[in-house]
């Protein structure tokens, strides 16, 4: 299990990435697409396709409920869908091993974390292959999407291998 650092959380937090408040148009021609997050996992779903790989919560803004219409577009995937249990500030060897296998078998997954899912992005960018878009909620601002090349893989092993490992 990686445990998050506290003088990590606001590093985290920075992107310097472009925040979207609709999807871009250039995910439609992606050819692997992984969202961490029910907001922006609904609006890709929406707007360009069913993501390959989903991790959401059932929850927006760490707390509250989706509603019911937002829920019924999360629950009528069909694709192959995995319960788990992850705490807040922590990537359970249980999600990692998930993430890492449901990309690996290139089957569309969508895996339910009950608990915090927020940290996912980290083993999503290590095991995808180079090209794939990794798109993660920033709560009241949009969505960040992760072009996977070799700097934004080199920057998510180095914050893995800075968080302590249980």
């Amino acid at each position: 299990m990686y445990i998050l650092k506290p003088e990590m959380a606001q590093e985290l937090k920075q992107t310097n990435s472009e925040i979207y408040v609709k999807s871009p148009k250039f995910l439609h021609d992606s050819k692997f697409i992984a969202t961490i997050g029910d907001i922006c996992t609904i609006r890709i779903i929406k707007e360009i396709r069913i993501p390959d790989l989903i991790i959401v919560d059932y929850k927006t803004k760490r707390n509250i409920s989706l509603n019911p219409e937002q829920k019924n577009i999360l629950e009528n995937i069909n694709c192959r869908t995995i319960e788990i249990s992850n705490e807040a500030g922590t990537i359970s060897e249980e999600l990692y091993c998930e993430i890492e296998k449901s990309i690996f078998e290139g089957k569309k997954t969508k895996i339910i974390v009950n608990g915090e899912e927020d940290l996912a992005t980290l083993p999503v960018i290590k095991h995808c292959q180079i090209g794939a878009k990794v798109i993660y909620g920033m709560p009241d601002k949009g969505m960040v999407v992760v072009d996977v090349n070799q700097q934004t893989k080199e920057r998510t092993n180095k914050l893995l291998e800075r968080m302590l490992v249980k």
